[in-house]
């Protein structure tokens, strides 16, 4: 499980994807404290990451799956 999570962790994109992440939801919180009613499109922009960040680790571990399987078809 630690290796898992540490090739979750390497996955090239994804602690870009968080910081900004992190980013829109703290100017999503700002915004809602400043009472805007402009913290919406920073959360929906921060939910489009996270999803992002899953895909890209889905498509990441797959393809090191691919690359660790010795299996070849004759």
């Amino acid at each position: 499980m630690k290796n898992f999570i540490d090739s979750v962790v390497r996955t090239p994109g994804v602690l870009f994807m968080a910081m900004l992440t992190t980013g829109f939801t703290i100017n999503a919180g700002v915004q809602y404290i400043n009472a805007t009613g402009f913290e919406g499109p920073n959360l929906l922009a921060a939910a489009c990451l996270v999803v992002g960040q899953v895909a890209l680790v889905v498509v990441h571990q797959m393809r090191r799956f691919g690359q660790d399987n010795k299996l070849t078809l004759q």
